[in-house]
């Protein structure tokens, strides 16, 4: 398999990837506080799984073998 040798990357924080993801943190994040504080375990469940689901995106980006393009 053949890798572009002059492909442009772009720094982090350009990346739609890592701000929909840190979005998704955020989201979550508050829906888990809310789950919590009217104690619906269910849904904090569904809220924490999301926002691991978000730091494992930022995670595997930062991660990858390949430049952000």
């Amino acid at each position: 398999m053949d890798t572009p040798t002059n492909m442009e990357t772009k720094p982090f924080w350009a990346s739609q990837t890592i701000w929909s993801s840190i979005a998704v943190i955020g989201s979550s994040a508050a829906g888990a506080l809310l789950a919590w504080k009217s104690n619906d375990m269910a849904s904090f469940g569904a809220a924490v799984t999301a926002l691991l689901g978000g730091v494992n995106a930022i995670v595997g980006r930062f991660r990858a073998g390949t430049a952000i393009g």
